[in-house]
């Protein structure tokens, strides 16, 4: 009667974890239905725990740091919730070893730096603030990393992101700027850029936040094309 209990129990619980929860799944191919090249990822937080099975309370092999390349090869069923971030663990093989990592640990989007290769950008959500649907807000972040050490990280409010809309469009001339990271709100490409894109510059090894940008049609091309300028 006690075991039946705590199950119980601990489905409760894992219900009204998932139906409290405002953000979606961060959710990965895996080696079993995608490429060699898709299904390898990035690490995005250091320290990263693997695991030799897929929960918290299991035992931790080893810790894993930031920047890390991993190969997914399986997805647990059931997603969970940790600090606000939902996804499942994930099998992965890192070298000779394989373990079990929380997705919500795994960089959406990696880029490398134009200016200097060595350095990249690891992108992924970071939970979300506020108590009700009208004031929830999504939070995501960037860090950038040289091997295996985080350089500088950001973080950034948004009421929505898509991380494929996460694009390094390189420096576009401005003056000691190596990068320009745009998070546009929209698929596609799009000149109204001012309400629907954000840019966040890698500058003097310190990712920073611009909204002071101009945004301009080249009509002398004749082409529809978006460009920054420092203002």
């Amino acid at each position: 009667m006690k075991i039946l209990k705590n199950i119980i129990t601990a489905l409760v619980l894992l219900i009204t974890v998932n139906v409290f929860a405002q953000n979606t799944e961060v959710v990965f191919d895996t080696y079993v239905n995608a490429t060699a090249s898709q299904s390898s990822k990035y690490l995005l937080a250091n320290n990263v725990a693997l695991r030799d099975c897929p929960a918290t309370q299991c035992q931790k092999a080893t810790t894993l740091p930031i920047g890390m390349k991993v190969r997914l090869l399986e997805k647990s069923e059931c997603p969970v919730t940790i600090n606000g971030v939902t996804s499942s663990f994930y099998k992965v093989k890192v070298g000779p070893d394989t373990g079990w990592i929380f997705g919500g640990l795994i960089s959406q989007k990696t880029m490398k730096s134009t200016a200097d290769p060595s350095i990249m950008f690891v992108f992924g959500e970071k939970g979300v603030t506020g108590s009700n649907d009208d004031d929830i807000t999504n939070n995501y972040q960037i860090r950038a990393v040289k091997n295996g050490v985080e350089i500088d990280r950001l973080t950034i409010d948004s009421q929505g992101l898509d991380y494929a809309n996460v694009t390094n469009i390189g420096n576009k001339g401005l003056e000691n700027v190596d990068d320009v990271i745009s998070l546009s709100l929209y698929n596609g490409e799009t000149c109204d850029a001012e309400e629907n894109t954000l840019y966040v510059v890698w500058e003097g090894n310190t990712l920073k936040k611009r909204t002071n940008v101009i945004v301009f049609t080249d009509s002398i091309s004749g082409g529809d094309c978006c460009s920054l300028f420092d203002n």
